[in-house]
């Protein structure tokens, strides 16, 4: 079973994704591509993606799709940079060591935004957001489906 999720922290115009188990890099860029087309996510938003429970593979044309997919939007002017370069970052956690070389290749196509690999999910966000602290909820691997503040179950938005 594999999952996709997003968590948006507005006061941080931080977005948060994760994908566990087997996914493959379509899906992350069909997953991707319902969020940017959403427009929850305003123009000086940075990014963490969790891949720390992930086992799929991610193809160069699926990185290149996501990048078209980006262009299209800030060439629409939907989604637009700002003059200083916030929303540029994008940390990638993982254990993975491999996945060093899938964010040194996701550079190649994704030019303009600061690509970054991280092993450790506080540094990562840290970086991301420019805060220091972790939200509690975040420490665990499943974070995404942790219960709302009500107790309901949280509700993917996959």
């Amino acid at each position: 079973m594999h999952r996709a999720d997003y968590r948006l922290f507005p006061q941080l115009r931080l977005i948060c994704i994760i994908y566990s188990g087997d996914v493959d890099g379509d899906e992350i860029a069909d997953h991707i591509g319902k969020i940017i087309q959403g427009g929850a996510v305003g123009r000086t938003w940075n990014c963490l993606v969790d891949l720390r429970s992930f086992i799929g593979n991610i193809h160069h044309s699926s990185l290149e799709r996501m990048s078209k997919l980006l262009n299209e939007k800030e060439e629409s002017g939907t989604l637009k940079r700002s003059p200083d370069n916030e929303g540029n970052r994008i940390a990638v956690v993982s254990y993975n060591a491999g996945q060093k070389f899938l964010v040194n290749l996701a550079r190649v196509y994704m030019r303009g935004y600061d690509l970054r690999h991280f092993s450790d999910m506080r540094q990562g966000f840290a970086w991301a957001s420019g805060q220091d602290a972790l939200p509690p909820e975040m420490k665990s691997l499943d974070w995404h489906l942790e219960k709302a503040e009500d107790g309901t179950p949280p509700k993917l938005r996959t």
